[in-house]
């Protein structure tokens, strides 16, 4: 239960509430079972102690499994808490022989001085040696943020790259960069005015309840308008789209409201309002796609690819007045002026192609090495590496080989590969297997590490909410009998009961 408190990101004094629960359960359920679930300690302190047994656990189920990897990549990002302190979290994902791939939470290093690149890098370092008990021969590759502290001249990634003596393969949050590119569209003056018309019903409360009567009396396809949160990239497509559906019952709200917003009637505004909305949606797709644990670069990297291609199409399809993939355009603008509105938002489109190819174009080398793992038969063997030549010329030429590749998963068909023959060709698969292509992972543990140490709880120990993010993001199972058979479970105050009754 503790593990499950833990990992709802529920209080520790939460044990107590739901052990009264349990009681009055218990006595309706089962009366003469009432004893055995007197004897269950869920006090504050105890489910705190059980929380920090079971991180532990993890933390040395985990050690086991690094021990085991061929190769690792690092994802890592800070961010601060609620308490002003920087909280730099350290993701590893390794792969062993086996093609087995494990990404877990390394480390959460709570930072209260500087966080600089000398700061943040020795944090890594000792997360690693000390934690973990892993060197840096094996480790392939990081990614960070972008962010100066650890990827510029004096960064962390230069500084563990000198403390290794050797370089390290670095990327960019493929993510973060797609976000850098979407904001090449200049389209500030279609969303300030947006944002401010939420705002003003939202932020006042008798506007906003008085707005939501009013589209319930004129059966609107929306019930609310929702803000729009900058830092979520997500966000803005959500409220485009609710505007829209919403724009004739808002316009109609706000005739007789002491402010005014012209650009509701201008009808180049709406335009730009309508291309803004597809084209938002279009970008929400491929960050979506982009998210998730688990991800394989070359999954990512082809999904960017894909989404090029698309821009490309658009681009030429917008150009000639053809609005088939802009549906919110293609309903609301009338199609005699397609032609002329297409040339305009196809210049748009072409700023984000170019855009991506200078953000998002791999280089010759990695577009090769992805290419080789991804489809090791498609592949001129003169492109790759000279030591992977005659393996790939082996391979392409085992028709066998040929359909497991086809047939199965690639970390099956890799698996499969004759290690002797196939040697080097499998070390490229397994450290590329184990490069993260994005920090979506830390991202999600700022929101679930945000909603543990928030007003409520703002006294949260540091050490205590590193166990709570152990419990929350790991993928392994608490060893619960090895954990009882070394005494871990305090029933001390089901001890005191039983003295009080005998005393009297």
């Amino acid at each position: 239960m503790s593990k499950e408190i833990a990992a709802a990101g529920k209080c520790f004094t939460e044990g107590e509430f739901l052990n009264k629960c349990m009681l009055i359960a218990v006595s309706e359920l089962c009366p003469e079972k009432r004893e055995i679930f007197e004897k269950v300690s869920l006090s504050r302190m105890t489910v705190q102690r059980r929380t920090a047994d079971i991180s532990t656990n993890l933390s040395d189920q985990f050690k086991q499994i690094v021990s085991e990897f061929c190769f690792y990549s690092l994802a890592m990002d800070e961010s601060t808490d609620l308490k002003d302190t920087a909280q730099l979290l350290i993701f590893i994902r390794g792969i062993d022989k086996n093609f087995e791939i494990t990404e877990e939470l390394a480390g959460m290093c709570s930072m209260t001085g500087r966080t600089t690149g000398k700061e943040i890098s020795s944090e890594v370092i000792k997360c690693m040696n000390d934690k973990l008990g892993l060197d840096f021969t094996n480790l392939v590759a990081i990614c960070t943020d972008g962010a100066p502290a650890m990827c510029g001249k004096n960064g962390a990634v230069t500084l563990l790259e000198e403390f290794i003596g050797r370089q390290i393969t670095k990327h960019h949050c493929i993510i973060h960069r797609q976000v850098l590119c979407s904001k090449v569209l200049k389209f500030e003056h279609v969303m300030s005015v947006v944002v401010s018309i939420v705002n003003y019903i939202r932020s006042r409360g008798l506007k906003h309840r008085t707005f939501r009567a009013f589209l319930e009396g004129v059966d609107a396809e929306s019930s609310d308008l929702i803000y729009y949160t900058e830092v979520r990239w997500l966000s803005r497509g959500r409220v485009l789209q609710h505007f829209i559906a919403l724009k004739e019952e808002v316009a109609k709200f706000l005739e007789n409201g002491p402010i005014k917003f012209p650009e509701l009637e201008n009808e180049s505004w709406n335009q730009d309002l309508f291309f803004f909305c597809d084209i938002t949606a279009h970008l929400n797709d491929l960050n979506i796609q982009l998210q998730g644990k688990n991800q394989l670069i070359f999954q990512m990297c082809a999904a960017v690819k894909a989404f090029k291609m698309k821009l490309k199409l658009f681009r030429s399809q917008l150009s000639k007045g053809e609005m088939c993939h802009f549906p919110t355009c293609a309903q609301h603008i009338p199609p005699h002026k397609h032609v002329e509105l297409g040339e305009k938002y196809a210049k748009n489109t072409n700023l984000l192609i170019e855009e991506f190819d200078r953000r998002l174009t791999l280089s010759k080398e990695d577009d090769v090495q992805l290419k080789l793992i991804e489809d090791p038969f498609s592949v001129d063997p003169e492109e790759v590496p000279l030591d992977l030549q005659f393996e790939v010329i082996e391979l392409q030429c085992s028709a066998i080989y040929r359909n497991k590749h086809r047939e199965s998963s690639l970390r099956d068909f890799y698996k499969s590969l004759d290690n002797e023959k196939y040697k080097n060709l499998i070390e490229v698969a397994l450290k590329t297997f184990s490069i993260f292509g994005s920090t979506y992972i830390c991202e999600q543990t700022f929101s679930i590490m945000s909603m543990n140490k928030n007003k409520q709880r703002s006294s949260l120990a540091d050490n205590h909410l590193e166990d709570i993010m152990k419990i929350s993001t790991s993928n392994m199972a608490p060893e619960y009998n090895k954990l009882v058979a070394e005494n871990r479970c305090n029933i001390s105050h089901y001890i005191c009961k039983l003295l009080r009754d005998q005393l009297g």
